[in-house]
């Protein structure tokens, strides 16, 4: 199976990825910490048309798949961006009958599902809820929750994409760190033992976001596999990172903290690991389950 992107939308990835990183800065994220107010990046979604990337053309969108979002969502997780555009653009614009007041901004709306009955406060009112990510002012909504799959589908794969981009950035502060921090007059990333730690996270990463791209096109059971997959992967490079740290990773004052712990928050979301691990042991253990190597990516 391709996973190959065309030349456009490759460019569209790395528009978006360079928007998030040039304004979603480090700066910006301890500023929201704080609970200083920061400049909207909405009316740049808008701009941009990073809203439509799931619409119909008919509607003004993109007309794109799920997989070119989810290289999105990856994008928005490695800069750590809080903002519900994910949420948005990826979930409730596909869901939408109408979604062309999405797309212009002037309309914010978020799919209540049974796996995230929470939502961004600027999409809706509700009650407060504590999160162990910082950087994200969430409310519970009373209301009804959309019964289709689409919604959980798109919300698995999305949130993977995401855990993966975060992993990225984990190890990238940590490859960071490991020149500079010096011990017995050498830059600890010179050992043996920080080499290989990084280098198993690495490879991990570049295993699971094949496994993304694969529940994007095909859905199914392939979304439980993304998710678990994404979950270990994200999880791993969060211990390696506080590792590298040596522990530092914890405090407030190193950067990687805010990457952590929206780790921990995701692993949750639209399922946590748990939960898409009984979805695939229901699947293996039905008689007509397809299964072996032969099948992965049929």
């Amino acid at each position: 199976m391709d996973f190959s992107f065309t030349t456009d939308q490759q460019d569209l990835i790395d528009a978006a990825k360079d928007f998030f990183d040039g304004e979603n800065t480090f700066e910006r994220m301890r500023s929201i910490v704080k609970g200083q107010k920061v400049e909207s990046l909405w009316p740049q979604f808008v701009e941009l048309g990073l809203l439509g990337v799931m619409a119909h053309e008919k509607d003004g969108g993109m007309g794109q798949p799920l997989v070119l979002m989810a290289a999105i969502a990856e994008a928005a997780g490695y800069s750590g961006l809080p903002d519900p555009f994910i949420e948005v653009a990826g979930i409730t614009v596909p869901l939408s009958a109408s979604p062309e007041k999405l797309i212009s901004g002037s309309s914010q709306l978020a799919v209540l599902s049974e796996l995230r009955k929470y939502i961004d406060h600027n999409l809706g009112d509700g009650t407060a809820v504590k999160s162990i990510d910082p950087l994200r002012n969430l409310v519970k909504v009373e209301g009804t929750c959309d019964q289709s799959d689409k919604a959980n589908y798109h919300g698995a794969v999305l949130s993977a994409a995401q855990l993966i981009g975060l992993s990225q950035r984990m190890v990238d502060i940590s490859v960071d760190y490991a020149k500079d921090r010096h011990q017995f007059s050498k830059p600890i990333g010179s050992f043996q033992a920080i080499k290989h730690h990084l280098a198993n996270v690495y490879t991990q990463i570049e295993f699971t976001r094949p496994i993304i791209q694969l529940a994007a096109i095909k859905g199914g059971i392939n979304v439980h596999s993304a998710k678990v997959s994404a979950i270990d992967t994200a999880m791993m490079a969060a211990e390696t990172a506080i590792q590298v740290h040596g522990g530092m990773g914890y405090t407030y004052e190193v950067d990687l903290h805010l990457f952590m712990k929206r780790v921990w928050a995701l692993c949750g979301e639209w399922g946590d690991r748990n939960y898409h691990m009984k979805k695939i042991e229901e699947y293996v253990l039905q008689g007509d389950a397809k299964l072996g190597p032969g099948n992965t990516f049929n």
